[in-house]
């Protein structure tokens, strides 16, 4: 599959296109209709694409080659209910070699103090094949994007990797990936917070009110102090 991508990707006198509709399903992650599809990276939504027939076209050669799959679903028409029509679908496979490698066709910079934008780089289905293939080589440099990946997220919000490492939680759990158990508190926080609520107020009910053990203790010792 990688060989012949890498082939289909050497004809292509221009890589911007195909790169950009890989990345578009990539973020899109699910199934997307075709005309959503067309619609995003056509001429009206300022796509690549300034006819139907070229993104189709690119559509059935990733098809062929196993990079994205195709459904055909029966759905009623928005007009009329009654009336059933087919619609095609198409999604990236996670299974393609080149899935993991897709964004690294991109290259991030800073606009503004606060804003960051992203842009192809130059050539970039000869730079997602060549990572693709390093990885399936064994190269140990490929299997370090996480880190450096970790590592850029700490630089651009000036951050250490912990709190790197609790930002990505985070927003795994607020898109459902992982669910929260709770949010640890921070190591210098007060050692009174850290008290279960349970313990505290357990040990609050016996400062106020001695037990009967403590009671009678007492009242012997005064006895014999007498």
């Amino acid at each position: 599959m990688l060989d012949e991508f890498i082939r289909y990707s050497a004809l292509q006198r221009d890589q911007a296109p195909l790169a950009s509709l890989l990345i578009y399903l990539k973020r899109k992650g699910g199934y997307v209709q075709l005309n959503q599809i067309w619609r995003d990276n056509g001429p009206t939504g300022g796509g690549p694409f300034w006819n139907q027939t070229t993104l189709m076209n690119k559509l059935d050669k990733l098809e062929r080659l196993g990079i994205i799959s195709m459904e055909r679903r029966i759905i009623p028409s928005p007009r009329d209910e009654a009336k059933k029509k087919t619609n095609t679908f198409y999604r990236i496979s996670p299974e393609t070699p080149i899935y993991p490698y897709i964004f690294g066709m991109l290259k991030i910079y800073r606009e503004e103090p606060d804003k960051y934008s992203s842009e192809l780089v130059d050539k970039p289905l000869d730079h997602l094949s060549d990572l693709a293939g390093r990885c399936a080589s064994g190269d140990p440099q490929v299997g370090r994007e996480l880190d450096v990946a970790m590592e850029l997220l700490g630089e651009v919000f000036s951050v250490r990797g912990d709190e790197v490492r609790r930002m990505i939680k985070e927003r795994m759990a607020r898109r459902g990936m992982i669910r929260e158990s709770g949010i640890p508190l921070p190591v210098d926080s007060p050692q009174e917070i850290k008290i279960k609520p349970k313990r505290a107020r357990s040990a609050a009910k016996k400062s106020l009110k001695p037990s009967r053990k403590m009671e009678r203790t007492k009242a012997i010792y005064e006895e014999d102090a007498n």
